[in-house]
């Protein structure tokens, strides 16, 4: 029985943000860890013929004032970035690079990265903006920039790409439970009503 929530994200998706957000709350309600696992959303795409929201005018003009609503709902700062859309090669690579160093501080560093993007139009595809968000986060900065060219670094982010879409992932967030996809921000009272189901 599945008693891990996997979150996979890429800190270019808004609706990653906003589930990002609410990870740590859904946590101390249901008593269940989340495991942060960083992912190309661009590759998945690719992978899955499936089409990034910002490329289609309505969906992008809705998009918008969607995001702005779930920021309000939630209480959190959202500034649609100047950047978007971003290729976030470097910004997941940086992610990866921490997985592999020191798992359990993914979280505060994704979170740091998220809000440099969404709420203070920072460049999170910079050294500079990775580096001090990886310090924010207690992880050594310069080990995680200089391990983002890193091949092993690069083999990290492509297999836990190709897992979520061998998983059936199509987009972001992708939160699994065991075999059980729920994706998108407004799919978590969803997978917490999951959770309860499977509680002993």
């Amino acid at each position: 029985m599945a008693r891990e929530i996997e979150l996979f994200f890429d800190v270019g998706s808004s609706y990653s943000y906003l589930a990002a957000t609410q990870m740590a709350a859904l946590t101390e309600r249901t008593k269940v860890a989340v495991r942060w696992r960083p992912f190309l959303l661009g590759a998945v795409f690719k992978a899955t013929t499936n089409e990034m929201p910002a490329r289609v005018p309505a969906k992008a003009r809705w998009m918008l004032e969607d995001m702005a609503r779930w920021a309000e709902h939630y209480g959190i700062p959202f500034r649609m970035p100047s950047r978007f859309p971003l290729l976030t090669l470097r910004t997941q690579r940086a992610l990866a690079a921490a997985e592999r160093n020191d798992a359990e501080k993914v979280p505060a560093f994704a979170l740091a990265l998220f809000k440099a993007y969404w709420a203070e139009d920072q460049d999170v595809t910079a050294d500079p903006v990775i580096a001090a968000a990886a310090t924010s986060a207690g992880l050594d900065a310069a080990a995680i920039v200089s391990s983002i060219d890193a091949q092993e670094t690069k083999d990290l982010l492509r297999a836990t790409t190709d897992e979520a879409v061998k998983r059936g992932a199509f987009g972001a967030p992708a939160m699994f439970v065991g075999d059980a996809l729920f994706w998108g921000n407004d799919r978590i009272a969803l997978l917490e009503r999951h959770l309860a189901r499977l509680a002993p």
